[in-house]
């Protein structure tokens, strides 16, 4: 039972028809009760000056000196709230403010500055709050162009602030400070402010509307001197995490530059058939929201058309460029296609890619070593699609839900998002034609259950059983399969080789869980590595071999495998398969890449591990004995300040988190 305020350590000496001791009581966020004194000659009363669910006079009269007894719910979660209490007694009457403390409120907008263009419009900026729009007071301070009443509309929904702008019809640009501000129940004030600028009418007689075929066929690299726009649908979104691939600075590796993820913009014509990637002279100049619909004026940007894929970049978009920006009406819908109907052409369009699941399905959207996040901004998720083609869903660190807690689906399902091209060193560089970034978790649908997936596990891989490798057996041994039967070991050692010389088991960092200062997202013995990967007798490399049964399979088979190496270790692996051990065939070329060294992070240096996924021709099927080796292909190495020029090791490891062999059902 809470006492609130100072008390009278005496009575009172003389007469009163009515006194209390304290006129303003505070209580705490949870539930309790308070009591509060008074002081009368005769009978008194309490009462509520209105009706409050959350607060109730459990003692609300007396006779002489008293006390109140309040009992108040639970606060936890919310504002700060209040109340008033009436006290009457001997003819008189008092009033005393019952506060119960809350959340802290926040208000914040992201944008000191937002511009917008003569045509008006619907716009947003980014607001960290948690604070309802009708408990706030808005204030707008129009300036002295002598126009007021043009910006209206105010809403504050998942995570921004919405605002409509008017059309200019001054030959002046013209601003107004939006000022937001909220006095809670303690009496204390929050606020936050924001500039809103407009610019003037600007006339863009003469411009040709020109379809995407004409910008990427047409123009050659260079500043479009053409005077021409094109009209489209916007698919990124203004302040959304995800949207581009940050970059390390030039001046210091281990730090990230956040301005392309900023600046990026993705528009797609308006049968959603082709996109451009356009990029923003500033942050602020990239006032695009998903599902606008939008005319964008290209005379004076500059364009470049790369090859392979084919896609085209208009760089230098200022407001100025946007000649009309409205809210689509409706909801967006994805176009649909399994990964191999992609084309260039879907580049920057927002697809749904049907029937997917993730490769490696443990752990979060991020398995990497959180100590490293200040120092790298993207990770690739291998998936798979129900024909065998496979991609890098891509997922930038500041994605809110990357690392919540929450497992990642295990079945399968579709994926929309934008369809990107991007390299990526700390992958190799090349990471496949395509990949998608998503903008919300629903974007994800997957099954959660892996039971309600298109495939199913023949054998998997994926923990060093320490329990076993002190006196291994053919049955029980660290490398046991979780899932079906099977075996794994390092070429040119002998089988059940779990000494220092042999296999080991190594960190995995998949935990659920974001901690960059403790464990940092690591499970020991989630993996398992090995050493000596070159054999001097024949001049060949050594590998990992893999060995099953697809007996009864008639489907296609897929191999998924996630690993790393130390520096000075193998990067460069043939992927091969066979069904007599004696004729192999390729599976293709593939890298692990150097895990992360603290005191000089590369770029081509990997905090966690590489996912890679193959599919297998149908003649792998249906064998009773299904041989694959992951082979070291040469010599060539990292060192601690390059990713080639290494002299190979003895001692360097190559590691292995996950190994599995999946059919379709």
């Amino acid at each position: 039972m809470g006492i609130i305020s100072c008390r009278k350590t005496e009575d009172y000496k003389f007469s009163t028809p009515l006194g209390i001791d304290t006129r303003i009581v505070q209580v705490g966020a949870g539930a309790d009760t308070t009591r509060i004194i008074v002081y009368a000659d005769g009978d008194w009363n309490m009462e509520l000056a209105a009706e409050t669910p959350w607060l109730q006079l459990q003692t609300s009269s007396g006779h002489g000196k008293g006390n109140a007894l309040i009992e108040v719910k639970d606060n936890s979660g919310q504002l700060p709230r209040a109340a008033k209490l009436v006290v009457k007694g001997g003819g008189k009457s008092d009033t005393i403010v019952l506060q119960q403390k809350g959340i802290t409120p926040l208000l914040a907008i992201t944008d000191e500055t937002a511009q917008t263009i003569a045509n008006g419009g619907t716009y947003k900026s980014a607001i960290n709050t948690n604070i309802p729009l009708d408990l706030m007071t808005v204030g707008y301070g129009y300036d002295s162009s002598g126009t007021t009443n043009w910006v209206s509309g105010l809403q504050i929904k998942d995570g921004y602030l919405f605002f409509k702008v008017d059309t200019n019809q001054l030959a002046t640009a013209r601003s107004v400070a939006l000022r937001l501000s909220y006095l809670d129940a303690l009496g204390t004030t929050t606020r936050d402010t924001i500039l809103i600028k407009q610019q003037p009418g600007m006339s863009y007689e003469g411009a040709i509307q020109k379809d995407f075929a004409y910008v990427k066929q047409t123009l050659a690299n260079g500043v479009i001197n053409e005077n021409i726009y094109v009209e489209g649908v916007v698919v990124s979104d203004k302040g959304h995490p995800n949207i581009a691939r940050n970059l390390n600075t030039p001046a210091n590796k281990h730090n990230l530059d956040k301005t392309e993820n900023s600046i990026a913009v993705y528009v797609q014509s308006l049968d959603g058939s082709s996109g451009l990637y356009f990029r923003t002279k500033t942050p602020g100049d990239n006032i695009f929201n998903f599902n606008d619909r939008v005319k964008i004026w290209l005379k004076g940007t500059s364009i470049q058309q790369l090859p392979n894929p084919s896609r085209t970049i208009i760089s230098d978009l200022d407001v100025v460029h946007i000649m009309k920006k409205d809210v689509g009406t409706g909801v967006l819908q994805p176009r649909e296609k399994y990964m191999s109907q992609l084309t260039d052409n879907d580049l920057y369009t927002y697809v749904k890619l049907k029937e997917v699941e993730i490769s490696v399905p443990s752990g979060s959207f991020t398995n990497i070593n959180e100590g490293y996040t200040a120092r790298m901004d993207c990770y690739p998720t291998s998936i798979r699609d129900i024909q065998g083609s496979s991609m890098y869903m891509l997922t930038n660190l500041d994605v809110a839900y990357r690392r919540d807690g929450k497992r990642v689906p295990q079945g399968s399902g579709n994926i929309t998002g934008i369809l990107v091209h991007e390299e990526y060193e700390r992958y190799g560089g090349d990471i496949g034609r395509y990949s998608i970034r998503h903008l919300k978790r629903e974007d994800i649908a997957l099954n959660d259950d892996r039971n309600n997936g298109f495939s199913n596990v023949l054998a998997e891989w994926s923990r060093f059983k320490t329990e076993y490798a002190t006196t291994p057996t053919d049955a029980q041994h660290p490398l046991t399969p979780d899932i079906g039967t099977g075996r794994i070991y390092q070429s040119g050692k002998k089988w059940l080789d779990y000494t220092a010389n042999g296999i080991s088991g190594t960190t995995d960092y998949n935990a659920l869980i974001q901690e960059p200062t403790t464990n940092k997202g690591a499970v020991a013995n989630g993996g398992w590595g090995a050493k000596g990967w070159w054999n001097n007798t024949t001049n060949t490399g050594e590998y990992w071999a893999i060995e099953m049964s697809t007996a009864g399979i008639s489907t296609p088979v897929s191999l998924q495998i996630e690993g790393n190496t130390d520096i000075g270790g193998p990067r460069n692996f043939v992927a091969e398969w066979s069904a007599d051990n004696t004729s192999w065939n390729s599976l293709g070329s593939f890298t692990f890449e150097d895990v992360a060294n603290w005191s000089n992070t590369l770029l081509t240096q990997v905090a966690g591990y590489k996912v890679l996924n193959f599919q297998l021709p149908q003649a792998a099927s249906g064998q009773d004995h299904l041989y694959v080796r992951l082979r070291v292909a040469n010599k060539n190495v990292g060192t601690t300040t390059a990713a080639s020029g290494g002299t190979l090791s003895t001692t360097a490891s190559c590691r292995l988190v996950h190994v599995s062999v999946k059919y379709n059902k």
